[in-house]
């Protein structure tokens, strides 16, 4: 008989400045098919939607939902290459979504202004980039913090 997975216990950690985080008006599936909305609507591609909770499971352990969806897109790509190859770790961007155990549904991306900033050249791309993931994480939600 399998051992009973252990209960991951998450931390209370106040959010750090460099991220961007919204607290979700409507469930984790719904949540995550509004996200993928937002991608698709700004012409970005999902290039990929890890389940944490599913890989952690693999190792024995137990979290709530979490999901996380890396995208992009070629002609960003080749903006951020011919600006500044050195920010290509940057890339792609990425998408947080986590059930508290209270149930509260959070979404968060870094602050992709500040992440990307941080590279000469790329500055202009950088902002650009940092209102189009705002946009798409808000739209679970009207608040911001």
């Amino acid at each position: 008989m399998a051992d009973a997975p252990i209960q991951v216990k998450y931390a209370d950690a106040p959010s750090p400045a460099w991220h961007f985080v919204v607290t979700s008006s409507f469930d984790f599936e719904q949540t995550l098919e509004r996200l993928k909305q937002g991608i698709a609507a700004h012409d970005l591609w999902l290039i990929h939607e890890i389940d944490p909770q599913m890989l952690l499971k693999r190792g024995g352990l137990e979290i709530h939902k979490t999901r996380q969806l890396l995208f992009f897109h070629p002609r960003y790509m080749q903006r951020l290459l011919e600006a500044n190859p050195n920010a290509l770790i940057e890339a792609p961007l990425k998408i947080v979504v986590m059930q508290s155990s209270g149930g509260d549904i959070s979404v968060r991306t870094t602050d992709i202004e500040k992440q990307l900033g941080r590279y000469a050249g790329l500055e202009t791309l950088a902002k650009e980039l940092s209102e189009i993931a705002r946009s798409i994480v808000a739209s679970v939600t009207t608040t911001a913090s």
